[in-house]
């Protein structure tokens, strides 16, 4: 799974270009998008409402789509229970730099240029940019979240080798965590080594390639209580 993450002052033009990056991604893709506004996905007073008060997820199905409501996540978290090819996230500046996530800096006039780090890989004033150009740069600078693992197998710690990728120094797939298996446990993904990832893959594969029912399997989750 890569990540990339879109920044900038309010009315800068980020959904837009998301939504415009979506579409031309060859990838399954996810979106992340953080608000300062309290969204009432429940208001006070109905069913729904009165479930989430005793229920730690709740599921809301409709004719139109269905929706998992949970209590505040951090972008850590969420990304835990994401399984897609890739994700844009939209907003989280502070946890997009705690965790070394490579970003888009969209700046409307002078806001916004306090946003720029070693980590933007481009920087868009005033919604001007071609789409292509800005998806050329994702599919090149998009990297998989190492969590400050900082095994250094690549030769960097994890936020230089972000740095790297960023100056064209690194390709995103140098670390070591652009193949293997990921680890959540209690919520949390735990980066694994490249030798203990291919301990624990090779060992769980030929497990469960025994059992009835398997064949060749390519995707493979467990959960233990």
């Amino acid at each position: 799974m890569r990540i990339i993450g879109v920044i900038g002052p309010k009315n800068s033009g980020k959904t837009t270009l998301i939504c415009e990056l979506l579409k031309k991604l060859p990838f399954k893709a996810a979106v992340i998008k953080h608000t300062c506004k309290d969204i009432d996905v429940d208001a006070e007073g109905t069913d729904s409402y009165k479930l989430k008060q005793f229920s730690n997820t709740t599921v809301f199905s409709t004719n139109k789509g269905t929706a998992f409501y949970k209590d505040k996540l951090s972008l850590e978290e969420i990304l835990s229970k994401i399984d897609e090819d890739f994700v844009i996230v939209e907003g989280f500046k502070e946890e997009l730099s705690k965790l070394n996530i490579p970003k888009i800096v969209m700046i409307k006039g002078n806001e916004g240029l306090e946003l720029i780090d070693e980590h933007t890989i481009t920087v868009i004033k005033d919604y001007d940019y071609d789409v292509e150009d800005v998806l050329k740069l994702v599919l090149e600078k998009a990297t998989v979240p190492s969590f400050n693992l900082n095994c250094k197998h690549c030769g960097y710690d994890c936020k230089s080798f972000v740095s790297a990728v960023v100056k064209g120094e690194a390709k995103w797939n140098d670390c070591v965590l652009s193949s293997g298996i990921k680890i959540v446990v209690n919520g949390k993904i735990i980066p694994a080594n490249p030798f203990v990832s291919k301990i624990i893959k090779n060992t769980i594969k030929a497990m469960i390639e025994t059992l009835k029912g398997v064949d060749k399997p390519k995707n493979i989750e467990i959960k233990i209580d």
